[in-house]
C-alpha cells in the first residue's frame, strides 16, 4: 500500500508534489538566461566586446531559448521527460565548459564572437529544456480542476528565478576574484544538480506520468497535431506571442538603458520587476480554477487584463515629454506585472485549449515566432545622436504601445467569440463535441 493510500489521499498524491517540486528548482534555473540584461557590461568587458557585439549574444541566447525550443518540446512529447532532461543537461555542459575555457586569445583558429555565438546558442537552448518540461510536467499529471494552482506554483518560481539568478550574480561579482568564471561554475553545477535530480524523480514517477498520458489520450480522442494548429485559437496565440511576448523578451534586455537615462540602477529595476511579475502571474493563476466557469473568468479575459497593465506601463513612457525617474520606475512596476499575467497564463490555456498530446511541440513553435520578433523589435530600439533622455526612445515606445492597443483590440474580439461558442455549447450540449 502506498503513503498517499495509507493516510486516505488521492493515489500518487506525493509524487505528484514530489514531481512539482523538481520541476519548480527546473524553472528557476531557467532564469539564468534572463539575468542577461545584468550581466552583460561585465561579460562585454571580459571579453573585449563593442555594446553591439553584446546585443548580438543576447540575439544569439534568444536563438537558443526560443527559436529552437520546439526540439525540447517535440522531445518531450515523443520521448519522455528523462530522455530530454537528460539531453537539455548535457547540452548545458557542452555549452558552459565550451565558455569556460573560451578566451579572447584561444583558440586561435576561431574569433571570439563565433566561439561566443556558439556558446550563447547552447547555454539559452539547454536552458529552455528546463523551461518546457519544468512548464508542463506539472500540468500534465495533476487533474485538470487543478491547473491554475498548478501553474501558479511554477509559473511564481519562474518569475522569481530572474531575481535569484540575479541576485546570485551580484553575489558571486561581489565575493571578489574572476565574477565571469566564477558565474559559469556556478551555471555548470546548478545544471547538472538540478537535471539529475529531474530525471531521478521523473523515473521514479514513470508510471503516474503513463498513466496521465493514456488518460489524456483518451479523452482528446486521437486528435493530431495538425488539426490544432490549424484552429483559430492557436492562430491567436500566434500573434499574441510575436506581438506581446516578442516584444517582453526585447524590452527585458533594453529595460536597463532606459533606466540608465534618468540615474536609475538597472539591478533596483531588475529585482523589481523579478518579484511584481511574480505577483501578476499569482494574480492570473490562482483563481483560474475557479473563475474559468463563468463567463468572464476564462484565460482570455486575464490575457486582456494583462494586456492592458503592460500597455499603461508602455504609454507612461511613450506619452510623457521627458520621463523621470519616478516614471521609469513606475512603468517598469506596470509592465512588469503585465509581463507576470502573460506569461503565466499562457501555460494553463494552452492546457485548456489544446490537451496535453502535443503541449510541448505547440510551445515550441509559439517560441519560435518570439525568436524571430524579438529582434525586429529591438531594431527599433536607436537613440538619434545627441539625444538624452528617455524619450530619445520614442519609436520603441511608442510602436509597442500602438501595436499593443491592436493586441488588445484582437482579444477582446476572440474573448466574445469564446463567450458567443460557450453559450451555444451551454444551449445545446450535443456541440461539445465540435
Amino acid at each position: 500500500m502506498s503513503l498517499s493510500s495509507y493516510l486516505g489521499l488521492p493515489a500518487y498524491t506525493f509524487r505528484r508534489i514530489l514531481l512539482l517540486v523538481s520541476c519548480l528548482l527546473g524553472v528557476i534555473q531557467y532564469g539564468l538566461v534572463l539575468t542577461n540584461g545584468v550581466s552583460v557590461s561585465d561579460f562585454n568587458d571580459y571579453y573585449g566586446l563593442t555594446e553591439v557585439q553584446g546585443k548580438f549574444l543576447y540575439s544569439c541566447l534568444t536563438f537558443g531559448a526560443c527559436a529552437l525550443s520546439f526540439i525540447p518540446g517535440l522531445c518531450y512529447d515523443r520521448f519522455g521527460c528523462v530522455p530530454t532532461m537528460m539531453l537539455g543537461t548535457l547540452i548545458a555542459d557542452f555549452g558552459i565548459i565550451l565558455q569556460l575555457v573560451w578566451t579572447p586569445d584561444f583558440p586561435s583558429f576561431v574569433s571570439t564572437m563565433g566561439g561566443l555565438s556558439f556558446c550563447y546558442i547552447c547555454f539559452g537552448f539547454a536552458a529552455t529544456f528546463f523551461n518546457v518540461i519544468g512548464s508542463f510536467a506539472p500540468l500534465s499529471v495533476f487533474p485538470v480542476q487543478y491547473v491554475g494552482q498548478v501553474s501558479a506554483c511554477v509559473q511564481v518560481c519562474m518569475s522569481l528565478g530572474m531575481t535569484i539568478q540575479t541576485q546570485a550574480y551580484y553575489a558571486l561579482k561581489k565575493s571578489g576574484g574572476d565574477p565571469i568564471m566564477r558565474y559559469l561554475i556556478y551555471a555548470i553545477i546548478t545544471f547538472n544538480v538540478v537535471g539529475v535530480l529531474m530525471c531521478v524523480v521523473f523515473w521514479l514517477c514513470r508510471n503516474l506520468m503513463e498513466q496521465a498520458a493514456e488518460e489524456e489520450a483518451e479523452a482528446e480522442d486521437g486528435r493530431s497535431l495538425w488539426s490544432s494548429l490549424k484552429t483559430s485559437e492557436f492562430a491567436y496565440m500566434m500573434v499574441l506571442f510575436c506581438v506581446a511576448i516578442g516584444f517582453s523578451f526585447s524590452f527585458l534586455d533594453c529595460e536597463g538603458s532606459l533606466a540608465s537615462e534618468v540615474n536609475v540602477s538597472s539591478k533596483e529595476l531588475a529585482s523589481v520587476f523579478g518579484i511584481v511579475n511574480a505577483f501578476g502571474r499569482l494574480a492570473v493563476c490562482i483563481p483560474l480554477d475557479w473563475t474559468r466557469k463563468h463567463r468572464w473568468g476564462g484565460v482570455y479575459s486575464y490575457i486582456l487584463a494583462s494586456l492592458i497593465v503592460y500597455t499603461l506601463g508602455m504609454l507612461l513612457l511613450a506619452i510623457p515629454s521627458s520621463p523621470d525617474a519616478g516614471t521609469v520606475r513606475i512603468a517598469n512596476s506596470l509592465a512588469s506585472f503585465g509581463y507576470g499575467g502573460l506569461l503565466g497564463i499562457v501555460p494553463p490555456a494552452l492546457r485548456l485549449t489544446f490537451g496535453t498530446t502535443h503541449l510541448g511541440v505547440i510551445y515550441g513553435i509559439l517560441y519560435v515566432a518570439v525568436a524571430i520578433f524579438e529582434p525586429i523589435w529591438s531594431f527599433l530600439f536607436k537613440k538619434p545622436e545627441a539625444c538624452e533622455g528617455v524619450e530619445c526612445y520614442r519609436l520603441y515606445t511608442r510602436t509597442c504601445s500602438a501595436a499593443f492597443v491592436v493586441m488588445i483590440a484582437a482579444t477582446w474580439v476572440v474573448l466574445r467569440r469564446d463567450q458567443a461558442k460557450t453559450d451555444r455549447r451551454a444551449r445545446c450540449p450535443e456541440l461539445l463535441a465540435d
